[in-house]
């Protein structure tokens, strides 16, 4: 920004805005979401048959995580343990890494509140 308050030849208003933003925390925030995912959805699709095994005879029945997991181990293998894992993947991939592109940086800067030349939003924190 030039001392008359408009932007600089060649820069604009959102890269202004945004000059804080680091792409690290996108990427930090994709990777996190997908590996934590990949490693825990054997568990939750262990939670998920434990829900859904009300009793009927056609269902299989479990008698505890590790009998649940060896058993979709023996009967479908390593897809049976990941079915359904790519809208998972997708999900939290996506939000995690939102969360940390947009609310990480935004959320910790604190403008200098009246400062005339700050290009942010001044928030007053209730905190």
């Amino acid at each position: 920004m030039t001392s008359q308050g408009q932007s600089a030849p060649g820069s604009s208003a959102w890269s202004t805005v945004f000059r804080h933003v680091r792409y690290e925390n996108l990427v930090a925030g994709v990777s996190g979401g997908v590996l934590s995912n990949l490693a825990l959805h054997p568990l939750d699709l262990v939670k998920i048959r434990f829900a859904v095994s009300d009793g009927l005879e056609f269902r299989p029945k479990y008698k505890g995580i590790v009998h649940c997991l060896t058993t979709i181990w023996k009967l479908d293998g390593l897809r049976g343990l990941y079915q359904g894992v790519t809208p998972n993947v997708w999900g939290a991939g996506l939000s995690w890494g939102l969360y940390f592109f947009l609310s990480h940086d935004t959320l910790h800067h604190k403008p200098i509140m009246g400062s005339k030349n700050s290009p942010y939003v001044t928030v007053q924190w209730c905190c």
